[in-house]
């Protein structure tokens, strides 16, 4: 009776010992699956940024360029254009902490949280 026992809390601690390893398993999985997609959505964000620097800095110079010429006076195109940007760059600045900022954050929640 003695060695039924001990052969079954020998059962009974090898099927914990199994258990936590399998659980250390899983989260060490889902570790790895989280940190993949965070530096998956970096690097297309960064990609996405640059892409967009340029389209913003064209776009920017051709919209001054072609008001500089419709005015005859290029100085002034570029500057309505630099003032566009400055007052879009403020509008941002004043709306970054109660609007944009969470936005980003919960985006980036959702993205780390979402199962696929």
């Amino acid at each position: 009776m003695i060695n039924s026992e001990k052969g079954n809390s020998e059962k009974w601690v090898d099927s914990v010992t199994e258990l936590v390893e399998s659980y250390r398993d899983l989260i060490s999985i889902r570790i790895v699956e989280h940190t993949t997609r965070g530096a998956s959505l970096s690097v297309i964000g960064l990609l996405s940024l640059l892409v967009a620097v340029f389209v913003l800095l064209f776009a920017g110079l051709g919209s001054a360029w072609w008001l500089g010429e419709a005015m005859d006076n290029m100085k002034a195109g570029f500057f309505i254009v630099g003032g566009f940007y400055l007052v879009v760059f403020g509008i941002l600045l004043a709306t970054s902490k109660t609007v944009l900022i969470p936005w980003i954050r919960n985006l980036i929640i959702k993205k780390i949280y979402e199962q696929d």
